[in-house]
């Protein structure tokens, strides 16, 4: 079965074809960015219940725990958000659910944080890396069923979530299939439109461009947080796979807190711990444990992809 470290996902057919300029030749449905294989895949639409589907079928195809929404959403102005910039969630919430009462709607959201490790690779991202860069907005991103074309609407919203950035489609779904899969999200998107009566087409190319440039840096610094290690995705891949038996004796030596352990059983447990190592910039500790809990055989793998 062909792996993949990553899997990008998009709803519309031109966010896709923005991706796959950047990346270049992806034979086989991967390319590989700096050692980490990446996957690009469609959603076959728009909205969170289709995302919520495809977005863990995906992942289960490629055996990946790391999956990005890429594409267009629409900016909020007031939040000093532009045309063509980009944005990243610290947090997505779902506004759709809710209690409708005589005196309006009592709105019951539904939240989800992003992978602390693809959320840290986007914060690191810097001008220099992407070229044309654009601002780049870390903030609330609300998602739900509908286009949004209203500064009423938004500032409805808006009152609730004052530190939204902008709205969208998809990133509730998405969230929830890698949640339910076990594994990691982010989403990256370019503002086309501000979600006003003034919505129209014009930016939707240079938005999606944009949101492309921005996950290929996005990418590269993912791949470069693996430390002095700079260590190749096939070697991780056989690392963890070889590791399924012994992770939870490698999370005790590494003192990894037992409801963080508990969060990595859900999923595959190995690629829990490594990441977690990478998010603290501790990857290069592993060779030293391996050999502890006697894996001196998984020690020569990384030593040799040094």
């Amino acid at each position: 079965m062909a792996r993949a470290d990553v899997v990008i996902v998009t709803a519309l057919a031109e966010e896709q074809d923005a991706v796959l300029a950047v990346l270049g030749d992806v034979p086989s449905g991967t390319a590989v960015v700096d050692g980490l294989r990446v996957a690009v895949e469609s959603l076959h639409g728009m909205g969170n219940p289709g995302a919520a589907g495809s977005g863990g079928t995906v992942l289960a195809r490629w055996g990946a725990r790391r999956l990005l929404l890429v594409g267009i959403a629409g900016g909020i102005g007031a939040a000093g958000v532009g045309f063509g910039d980009v944005l990243v969630p610290d947090q997505i919430v779902g506004y759709e659910s809710g209690k409708v009462r005589d005196d309006g709607v009592l709105r019951r959201p539904e939240v989800y944080r992003p992978d602390f490790t693809l959320l840290t690779a986007a914060r690191a991202v810097r001008p220099a890396d992407w070229a044309p860069a654009r601002p780049v907005h870390v903030g609330t991103v609300l998602s739900g069923e509908k286009v949004i074309a209203s500064r009423e609407v938004l500032d409805e919203l808006r009152a609730g979530w004052p530190r939204a950035v902008g709205v969208e489609m998809e990133s509730l779904g998405t969230a929830l299939a890698a949640y339910r899969a076990g594994g990691g999200f982010l989403m990256v998107k370019g503002v086309s439109d501000l979600a006003d009566a003034g919505k129209d087409d014009r930016w939707r190319g240079h938005a999606a461009d944009a949101a492309a440039r921005f996950t290929l840096a996005l990418l590269r610094r993912l791949a470069a947080a693996a430390g002095d290690l700079e260590v190749p995705g096939s070697v991780r891949l056989l690392v963890c796979q070889r590791l399924v038996g012994d992770w939870q004796r490698l999370a005790i030596y590494f003192d990894i807190p037992a409801y963080e352990r508990a969060a990595f059983a859900r999923g595959p447990g190995p690629d829990g711990v490594w990441d977690w190592l990478v998010a603290r910039q501790r990857l290069r500790e592993l060779p030293d444990a391996l050999d502890f809990i006697g894996r001196a055989d998984l020690t020569a793998e990384l030593r040799d992809a040094r």
